[in-house]
This record gives C-alpha cells, sequence and structure tokens, in this order.
C-alpha cells in the first residue's frame, strides 16, 4: 500500500470513500461502516450544516401546506380524512443536472476528443484532450474516466462532476 496523503511517514489503511485518497489510523474516520478521512468529514457535516440552516430560513417564510379532504368517496357518513405535508419527515430529492451514464458514454467512446470533458462543463480540459487526440493519450485516459464515472455511485458522481447538483 501507499503512505497517508497526509502523514507522509505513515502507513495507510486505506482509501476514503469521498475522495479516494490513501488515509492512515490517525487520519481515518469511520462512517456507516466506510472509511473516511477528516477533510471529508468536516466537508459533509458543513454540507449537513448549510442545508439545516437553508431549511430552517426557508421554513421560517414560507406557510406550511395543508391539503383536505373534501368528503367526497369516503364511504362513510361524513367521515373525511385529512393530511398535512407538515412533519412529514420526506427527504428532499437530489437534483442532478448531469448524467453520469451519458458521461461515462462520451468518455468510452468520444473520450478521445474530449467531448466527455465539453458535457461536464470542463471547457479548457476539453480543448487539450481535443488538441492532443492524434496522440492517443487522450482515448487511453477516456476510457479510464469512462469506467470511473460508471463505477461511481450517482451521489458520489455528483459531487464531483455536476456542478449544479443539488441535495
Amino acid at each position: 500500500m501507499s503512505n497517508c496523503y497526509v502523514h507522509d511517514d505513515a502507513q495507510s489503511i486505506g482509501t476514503c470513500v469521498s475522495c479516494g485518497k490513501f488515509i492512515c489510523a490517525n487520519c481515518n474516520t469511520e462512517l456507516k461502516g466506510k472509511n473516511t478521512c477528516k477533510k471529508c468529514v468536516d466537508e459533509i457535516f458543513e454540507d449537513n450544516k448549510r442545508k439545516l440552516e437553508k431549511l430552517e430560513d426557508s421554513g421560517k417564510s414560507q406557510q406550511p401546506m395543508v391539503f383536505m379532504n373534501a368528503g367526497g368517496g369516503g364511504g362513510g357518513g361524513g367521515a373525511s380524512s385529512s393530511s398535512s405535508s407538515v412533519g412529514s419527515g420526506a427527504a428532499a430529492i437530489p437534483f442532478f443536472t448531469k448524467s453520469k451514464l451519458i458521461a461515462g458514454l462520451l468518455a468510452i467512446i468520444l473520450g478521445t476528443f474530449g467531448v466527455h470533458k465539453f458535457y461536464l462543463g470542463n471547457w479548457f480540459q476539453g480543448i487539450i484532450y481535443f488538441i492532443f487526440f492524434w496522440t492517443y493519450i487522450p482515448a487511453i485516459i477516456g476510457l479510464i474516466e469512462g469506467i470511473r464515472y460508471l463505477i461511481l455511485s450517482d451521489e458520489s458522481f455528483a459531487r464531483q462532476y455536476d456542478k449544479g447538483y443539488r441535495a
């Protein structure tokens, strides 16, 4: 194995599931049974803190929506049911602007020309790939990147490559 990316003299015990860097026992924080470096844990904590603050701010400015059944089709003698969106505990649905499948396929098929980089909004890298397509180096890198995109989870892909991602 390699050495820790923070402590050059320490032997790594694994890699961080978020950033993929090698970490030692001192840098390792186990989240849900998976190795995570302290930097990524801090980022996750700050991200969740921002989400909570945003949720609290939006809750102060909006009236809760209440849906009420008008009583039609209830089957009973005038009994009606009502449900409310308040306190439902439903999590927000993540919003993706880029597809990892499309990015992966573009990288594998047209990675030679850097099409996947243009798709992900990395214009400078896409231009570099296009300039050096004749060397076949971008084709090899594109194949590797395409496989990596397809292997990553949707959330990991979105956090790393989707600039418009909202969780």
